[in-house]
């Protein structure tokens, strides 16, 4: 399944280290081969068709849609629960695909 980017998620990985980049394309390539089967150590369901891509600290929120993936939010993860606010944010950005 392939990811596609909103441009403030791009901006957002152009602004990280190059560890933070290659980890996170190591788990964006292992989920367009193998999808969802890849398990909840790297995918978890948030919302009916809104998933979270897990990439050491930084998540990555999917929009699930017509066999595509979008990806409409990311951020670091500094506590245990997910903010409501970068839910809320992936989840309006969702309203425009």
């Amino acid at each position: 399944m392939k990811v596609y980017y909103f441009e403030e998620v791009v901006k957002f990985i152009e602004a990280l280290s190059n560890q933070d980049k290659a980890r996170l394309e190591r788990t964006r390539v292992l989920f367009e081969e193998y999808g969802f089967v890849i398990g909840p150590k790297y995918i978890k369901k948030i919302k009916l068709d809104l998933w979270e891509l897990r990439s050491g600290k930084i998540r990555l929120f999917l929009y699930i849609k017509n066999d595509k993936a979008y990806g409409v939010n990311i951020f670091y993860k500094k506590t245990q629960k997910l903010p409501k606010k970068e839910i809320k944010l992936a989840i309006k950005r969702t309203i425009n695909i």
